[in-house]
């Protein structure tokens, strides 16, 4: 599965983007994170902040140092939790920056390769220290074998340098054999998996959420199977995760159109799958539900939409009914119109007017 959206793919890596050795990648990314907290705090301040290009660029300008530092701990052949909290980071850096194929790439390498790794090394280790121990039960007996069985299928070190596949999971030793229940369910115990069921409930929405609008059925039905492929790979433990179900309750209200569904339940996501709807789908659905309002109602008050529409403020408003007009939507049009003729003040208590 490649990570490739709307005719374009995430970069080959080049070696000119290394940052240096380990010690330079834990400096780096100290420098990444005080950047993207400071961004952060900005974008909490600023609620009514708009949902353009201008709003990403900052974001944009950390993609390469995120690109950097994956490809540096890729040829550095570095597997730790080190590697996963760069991988998380990149994975919320080039979403909120709208960089879906370098989000792509973080993504399907921390859940189908970095997670699965580290569980089960873990398992593998606290087998080894529960060897050191007295004798133990028949049932801890067969759990014991049951995590060794996984920790000898999953990678837990890089691949040689013959391997000729794509993308950073490619370096890893291919994708990790199914997990058996205990070790994932061990490993969620520990706090520095806790993102595991956010990232895969992300992943598995991806593609319904970042891909472009399908002019065809074919391109409708590869997206369907993209999220399948994903959705077959995850441990159980992990389906049933409510990170995931709410990422395939998302994916359900995209499907039907239900935009009241959509922003409801997008509010309540977790963050990395929130930002993806917010990136990735959320003017286009903004889109499709105003050219329903335009046809259900004659007008409608800006308030009751801006809810509806999970907007912060009424020139937001003005901003997605700009793209419909200029779209040459009669209706959207003449709403617009309307509004740019109350001051601002008057905006929040005015009427959205579709139809004369």
């Amino acid at each position: 599965m490649q990570a490739r959206i709307g005719g374009r793919r995430a970069a080959p890596p080049r070696p000119t983007l290394l940052v240096g050795d380990l010690e330079a990648c834990h400096a780096a990314f100290g420098r990444l994170q005080s950047r993207v907290l400071e961004l952060s705090l900005k974008q909490q301040a600023v609620l009514e902040e708009a949902e353009g290009n201008k709003a990403a660029d900052p974001w944009r300008d950390l993609v390469p140092l995120c690109r950097a530092l994956r490809e540096t701990l890729t040829s550095l052949r570095e597997l730790s939790h080190f590697t996963r909290e760069v991988y998380e980071c990149a994975a919320d850096v080039c979403t909120r920056a709208g960089d879906f194929p370098e989000a792509l790439k973080a993504l399907q390498t921390l859940v189908n390769a970095i997670y699965p790794a580290l569980a089960a090394a873990q398992a593998a280790e606290a087998t080894l220290a529960n060897g050191s121990g007295g004798p133990r039960s028949a049932g801890e007996q067969r759990q014991e074998q049951r995590q060794q069985r996984a920790a000898a299928s999953a990678p837990v070190a890089w691949a040689d340098d013959e391997c000729e596949e794509e993308g950073d999971e490619a370096w890893l030793g291919g994708p990790a054999a199914p997990l058996d229940d205990a070790v994932v369910v061990a490993a969620l115990r520990q706090h520095r998996f806790r993102r595991w069921p956010e990232a895969a409930g992300a992943l598995a929405l991806y593609f319904d959420c970042c891909s472009p609008p399908a002019g065809a059925a074919a391109q409708q039905s590869g997206r369907g199977l993209d999220t399948l492929a994903t959705l077959r790979r995850l441990p159980p433990r992990l389906l049933a995760s409510p990170e995931v179900r709410a990422a395939l309750r998302l994916r359900a209200a995209l499907a039907a159109g239900d935009y009241v569904s959509l922003f409801r339940l997008a509010a309540a996501a977790p963050p990395l799958t929130a930002a993806l709807v917010a990136r990735g789908a959320a003017t286009r659905e903004r889109e499709r539900a105003l050219r329903v309002l335009a046809v259900a109602y004659r007008n409608i008050a800006v308030s009751a939409v801006c809810g509806v529409l999970a907007l912060h403020a009424p020139r937001q408003l003005l901003a997605c009914l700009k793209l419909l007009a200029d779209r040459g939507h009669v209706a959207a049009q003449r709403a617009l119109g309307g509004l740019q003729q109350e001051d601002a003040a008057a905006l929040a208590t005015a009427d959205l007017v579709f139809k004369g």
